[in-house]
């Protein structure tokens, strides 16, 4: 008898990849309104900003992918804090595709400065470090 006559052949699935649109709406998060329809870098930013202000791990609608562990970090030491915003901050952004790299971290009082290359250019973003 054969053994390998019952060996299934294996095959990579034929899966087609089609990027999805950046557009999405502007959110005026002060007046709490959608204001107008947005696209590529303006859309990439406050898409990297919501993830941001999201908790990861707690909203059961978004997957786990999705957010940041900076709420971890109140409290903590202030160098150990400050490796891991940087970490944490690129973990949560570097999940969306049209963001290619998270560099250049600048802590300037209780605001860290970093920088995103996206697929349609370059932003600076910010986020408030509480750090002790």
């Amino acid at each position: 008898m054969n053994d390998e006559a019952f060996v299934p052949e294996a095959r990579e699935a034929e899966v087609e990849y089609v990027e999805q649109p950046s557009k999405t709406w502007r959110l005026d998060l002060e007046h709490n309104r959608v204001v107008k329809e947005i696209d590529g870098l303006e859309a990439v930013v406050q898409s990297a900003y919501m993830a941001l202000q999201t908790d990861r791990y707690t909203y059961p609608i978004f997957s786990w992918q999705y957010g940041s562990e900076l709420h971890t970090l109140i409290g903590k030491e202030r160098d150990y804090a400050l490796s891991e915003a940087k970490r944490m901050i690129a973990d949560a952004l570097l999940p969306d595709t049209r963001i290619q790299e998270v560099r250049d971290f600048v802590l300037e009082g209780d605001v860290l400065y970093f920088v995103i290359d996206t697929i349609f250019g370059v932003a600076t973003l910010s986020k408030e470090a509480y750090l002790t």
